[in-house]
């Protein structure tokens, strides 16, 4: 964790990495190739890796710094730390001297103060601040709505509540994940909401964690989601929406080993957690282990028969199993509870195409034209059901328009097995560059 006035600098992992790297030669010179050989083990990866990881640490050290560069460049040969440092007890491993004013590092492991919880004095407002939370977790749109309502009267008991300021925006970027609302809306208003937060409270680690979700999903910034994620589980590593999202992250990014340890660790915290489970079953369908996704989420469904993602991640993986009929009662348990939810829907007509039965594909597409006529319809679950009865045109038509919409569901698009006809289509290696995803 890289500390400056007791305030966290989010950073990536690698670019954490290579910092304790250059720090601790502090004064010499390193060259490039030990630099790639230690934050890069056992892995080939190209040098413009190393300078944009550089090019990260210098924006994130020299903010407040005035133009003192704390990093050297050696043309052709490698860079150095030129900042002299001292070691440190107890939380703190090394505090740069000199014009950093006040940068610490403090190195995983260590023992380190208990972050700052933000919970007001007043009763009234932490009641609404735990009822707006016992909403939150139920995840339908109602649910989030009156989330909304609870967090909006703890502030407005507490306006120093950051807490509730994180409820907040974690409540709008559900909104907006869940393709309840429109996304510029629902991230918009998730990631103002976050920043008020952090600036109540620095070291509280939930609008780091929604911020990480509004990098990842709106604005697809990998980067900077990555760093975000990081800094929550620093700042809270019992956090278990932190590690739950950065596993979301991660197996978007192609990280799915690192990716299915978050979501084991999230569970390990919360072992009851219905979306944790579900997720760790989401998991195993884009991992492609199917037998696997069926048992953990039935196993869901017996702690809650009526939990709707969990019936729409087992939709979907009975549908990768050809079990179409299995696959389009699990979409409809999913709208007994949420009702006309395009996105169980558009899964729907997929299936529907997929298993051969034209018309009633291009019933559920009018349906869809219809519910969009009052409420968000995700442009990317229209484009399925195109691509499911083979009409591409139209499906890259209306794949076009969800990068319009910032659609979330685009950092799935290299790893939702329902593209795969479209897959070597050079339009969708276009659609596939556009998202800039990590390699």
């Amino acid at each position: 964790l890289l500390l400056r006035g007791g305030e966290p600098i989010a950073l990536t992992a690698k670019a954490f990495d290579l910092l304790v790297t250059l720090v601790l030669q502090s004064g010499h010179l390193v060259s490039k190739d030990d630099l790639l050989r230690t934050v890069w083990p056992d892995t080939v990866v190209e040098e413009v890796n190393l300078t944009v990881n550089i090019s990260v640490l210098r924006k994130a050290l020299n903010r407040g710094c005035g133009e003192t560069a704390l990093i050297q460049t050696v043309p052709t040969r490698g860079y150095r730390f030129v900042v002299p440092v001292k070691p440190r007890e107890a939380a703190v491993a090394l505090e740069l001297e000199g014009p950093s004013h006040g940068l610490r590092m403090q190195f995983p492991g260590q023992e380190r103060r208990d972050p700052v919880r933000s919970v007001s004095e007043n009763a009234d407002a932490y009641r609404a601040y735990l009822q707006g939370r016992n909403d939150w977790n139920q995840r339908s749109e109602e649910a989030l709505k009156r989330a909304i309502e609870n967090f909006q009267r703890a502030v407005y008991i507490d306006p120093h509540l950051a807490a509730a300021y994180s409820g907040l925006a974690d409540c709008y970027a559900a909104l907006g994940y869940l393709s309840y609302i429109a996304p510029t809306e629902a991230f918009t208003a998730a990631s103002r909401y976050a920043t008020k937060a952090r600036d109540l409270d620095a070291a509280l680690a939930e609008p780091h964690a929604s911020l990480g979700l509004v990098k990842l999903y709106f604005e697809w910034d990998w980067l900077g989601a990555d760093a975000e994620f990081q800094c929550a589980i620093a700042l809270d590593p019992d956090y278990a929406a932190a590690r739950q999202w950065y596993s979301i992250y991660l197996l978007a990014a192609g990280r799915a080993t690192e990716a299915l340890r978050q979501i084991q660790l999230a569970r390990q915290r919360e072992p009851l957690s219905l979306p944790i489970n579900a997720d760790l079953g989401f998991h195993q369908y884009y991992a492609g282990r199917y037998d696997e996704a069926v048992k953990q989420l039935q196993f869901v469904l017996e702690m809650n028969p009526k939990f709707p993602p969990a019936h729409l991640w087992l939709g979907r993986t009975f549908q990768e199993l050809g079990k179409f009929d299995e696959a389009l009662a699990e979409f409809r348990q999913v709208e007994e509870v949420l009702h006309e939810w395009p996105v169980s829907v558009a899964a729907r007509g997929f299936v529907a195409a997929a298993a051969g039965r034209t018309y009633e594909a291009e019933e559920i597409l009018a349906e869809l034209e219809r519910l969009g006529r009052r409420k968000f319809v995700t442009s990317y679950g229209v484009a399925l059901v195109y691509a499911g009865l083979g009409q591409h045109d139209a499906a890259f038509a209306v794949l076009n328009k969800a990068f319009d919409e910032r659609s979330h569901w685009l950092v799935w698009l290299r790893l939702d097995p329902r593209w795969n006809t479209l897959r070597h289509d050079p339009r969708f290696m276009e659609l596939e560059r556009r998202m800039q995803f990590p390699q």
